[in-house]
């Protein structure tokens, strides 16, 4: 990998600006090969949850209680291997993983089972991702009640761990740079925006609701860049990983200039295989060229910061192009019914 292409992210060297987001493909070390081979600068295993946890914690007192009392489910164990068998994971990869690894895990609230994350920092990973999850909540509780859960769980991995620490959010705050600052304060290294959201609906013959997971839309990268450069309000000063739609080195290049330091690419590969992250990079390298930037870092250290300004200078931003046109972009894509195979090729 070239020289131009390396930039930093949770303090730590990666050859290149793609890191592939946690997923299921990432536990494979075939998969991961080939992950590499194309120019991944690290990789994110998927997330171990609370659930898994807290059950395996439980099960040698009281097998039954335990799923009662864990919300554990066999089929987590098929999207990672379950708690025992992702430790094993993490020491083989290692073995054959030359970039940074970065576990995963998944969680609400505080418990024992936070304890697992330093098992681990033992096995050998990395760096470690929290993957937060607000749940519903009662509506007694407040917004800053709320945030203090996240706050309390970020803040226990920094004061027990000595790998960097990531949080991954959701775009679901209403000031997106305050809890931002807030995860700064406690000692997390850097933030990935934004968690995938699964999609909602209402099953009108059932009438209840249904959730269900699919790939990031091809035209969701605007909402990404929006939340970054709120987040970097104030002057934010953590490593920032952009995540979801990025699809071309012309995507991955708005994510850095609105603030990412690395692009999260995961759907992509899921619909191209391991060659979409090839492809990103050549688009990268193909605008440093073109460019008066000699590398990487130096088009990172240049792009524009983020300015606190008057009230009226902010509602522009908004109002200006509201009122501008009467003629509106459809951003509705053709459907596709192609899948593909567990690499990630279509069929």
């Amino acid at each position: 990998m070239s020289k131009e292409l390396i930039t930093t992210y949770l303090g730590m060297e990666l050859s290149s600006p793609i890191v592939v987001g946690a997923c299921p493909l990432t536990i494979e070390p075939e998969q991961v090969r080939q992950m590499v081979g194309a120019g991944a600068g690290a990789i994110v295993l998927p997330s171990i949850l609370q659930e898994q946890v807290v059950y395996a914690m439980l099960k040698e007192v009281d097998p039954v209680a335990a799923i009662q009392q864990s919300g554990y489910q066999p089929q987590q164990d098929r999207y990672n291997g379950g708690s025992e068998n992702y430790l094993k994971t993490i020491r083989q990869l290692k073995q054959c993983c030359s970039i940074p690894l970065i576990a995963s895990i998944n969680g609400a609230t505080l418990g024992p089972w936070l304890d697992y994350s330093e098992e681990i920092q033992d096995a050998g990973a990395d760096a470690l991702e929290l993957n937060w999850q607000r749940g519903i909540h009662d509506p007694n509780e407040s917004a800053d009640q709320v945030e203090a859960k996240l706050l309390d769980l970020a803040g226990y991995l920094c004061n027990h761990l000595s790998i960097p620490i990531a949080v991954k959010l959701n775009q679901q705050f209403t000031n997106l740079a305050s809890i931002a600052h807030k995860l700064q304060n406690v000692g997390v290294d850097g933030l990935v925006l934004f968690s995938h959201r699964p999609h909602w609906d209402v099953n009108i013959d059932r009438m209840h609701w249904t959730i269900r997971w699919e790939l990031s839309p091809v035209d969701h990268l605007g909402t990404i860049l929006e939340g970054i450069v709120h987040a970097r309000t104030g002057g934010l000063d953590l490593a920032i990983a952009a995540s979801g739609g990025i699809r071309t080195g012309e995507d991955a290049i708005k994510a850095m200039i609105a603030g990412a330091d690395t692009v999260m690419v995961t759907s992509e590969v899921y619909r191209e295989g391991p060659d979409a992250i090839s492809s990103i990079l050549q688009g990268i390298s193909h605008y440093l060229d073109h460019s008066h930037h000699e590398s990487l870092l130096s088009f990172q250290q240049s792009r524009p910061t983020v300015e606190l300004t008057p009230e009226r200078l902010m509602r522009l931003e908004y109002v200006d192009p509201l009122t501008r046109t009467g003629h509106y972009y459809d951003p509705t894509p053709q459907a596709s019914t192609a899948t593909g195979d567990s690499f990630g090729h279509r069929r």
